[in-house]
């Protein structure tokens, strides 16, 4: 779907303007776009955040590209900040245009080395989401293990023993033969508290 639109993008432009049929330009157009659109799916879809914060860090990469990119006056900027432009798709597409990139400043020399670059640019935000969406996945692995640590070192313990024999006889087998649920809540309340014998009760309970 985004590359027909892409495509019917370039087909317009060539329709009214000369010189933009070359194949460089669409690939530009393509990652231009991508840059500026895949931000907010891929916030609203790999995230848990409301809507409005959904509108507003998906929309940066574009507010970030007007005031850092040099996209309404080519080569210009404030000296210093104007480096930035470099981490935008759409200043190594303006050094595709005809007629513009003879204007532009610290172009690629290359072509190729500019549809790199290009590519990689487009690709910034995407890398820093999902290396955000990692990590936080990982914390979560990592705080799920220490309730399963925690879970063992409580269900192994002699009082915890103790008193599931007196709720259920002498024929109670140990952990290591018996499987028992408890969710993440009541194991957290459990290592939060001490292995208090009235937590444990509880959880043993219901």
């Amino acid at each position: 779907m985004k590359c027909m639109l892409t495509i019917t993008i370039w087909g317009c432009i060539n329709l009214v303007i000369d010189g933009m049929s070359d194949p460089y330009i669409l690939f530009a157009l393509h990652f231009d776009t991508v840059a500026l659109i895949y931000p907010m799916i891929f916030v609203a879809l790999y995230s848990t955040l409301p809507f409005e914060l959904v509108q507003i860090i998906g929309t940066t990469p574009f507010l970030f590209m007007i005031f850092f990119s040099t996209t309404f006056s080519p080569g210009a900027g404030v000296a210093g900040i104007k480096a930035v432009r470099y981490l935008f798709p759409r200043f190594y597409l303006w050094c595709e245009l005809p007629g513009v990139e003879d204007d532009m400043e610290d172009c690629p020399e290359d072509r190729i080395e500019n549809m790199i670059y290009l590519f990689l640019s487009a690709q910034l935000f995407h890398t820093c989401f999902f290396a955000l969406v990692f990590a936080k996945h990982c914390k979560k692995r990592a705080d799920e293990s220490k309730i399963i640590e925690q879970r063992k070192l409580v269900m192994c313990s002699d009082f915890f023993g103790t008193l599931q024999k007196e709720l259920f006889g002498a024929g109670f087998k140990r952990y290591s033969q018996l499987t028992i649920h408890l969710n993440s809540d009541d194991l957290k309340d459990i290592a939060s508290d001490d292995n208090k014998p009235e937590n444990l009760i509880y959880t043993c309970c219901f």
